[in-house]
């Protein structure tokens, strides 16, 4: 029996809010929006998840080729009243705790937040975090079938 990782991608941008359901049997996916299913390969999960993002480079951006420190900084007091969009992302596999992450764009660069706690995000870490916490979610099932 094969398992299944879930991807759940909620956007807010200029107004308007996105929900994307991805399902991820191993080297297939189906991505669900408003009653439509979309069929690809998990190794183009990034692409397919990018075309759906708000269009700002900042949250859009592809992973760096090497691993990046983290810019050093914090939020100002009203950096809530400056997002112009937000992207909200939880992977599921059974059995274990989800893994949710959140960023938001203002108009001064890209926030990842989590609880008690919002800083400065590099530029491609929303498409690196989701393909490392997949494929986390991925090596979590094939360790359990091994066993």
């Amino acid at each position: 029996m094969e398992h299944t990782v879930a991807v759940r991608i909620a956007t807010s941008y200029a107004g308007a809010s996105r929900r994307l359901d991805v399902a991820i049997t191993g080297s297939r996916a189906v991505l669900h929006e408003d009653g439509r299913a979309t069929p690809f390969d998990t190794e183009r999960l990034w692409p397919v998840v990018r075309d759906r993002l708000p269009p700002l480079d900042r949250l859009t951006a592809d992973p760096p080729p090497h691993r990046e420190p983290r810019p050093a900084g914090v939020p100002g007091p009203d950096w809530a009243d400056r997002c112009e969009a937000m992207v909200a992302v939880a992977v599921v596999v059974e059995g274990a705790e989800p893994v949710v992450r959140t960023w938001f764009a203002t108009d001064d660069g890209l926030w990842a937040a989590a609880p008690g706690d919002v800083r400065r995000a590099r530029a491609g870490e929303l498409a690196e975090l989701l393909v490392w916490d997949v494929t986390g979610a991925l090596e979590t099932l094939v360790r359990r079938a091994a066993s």
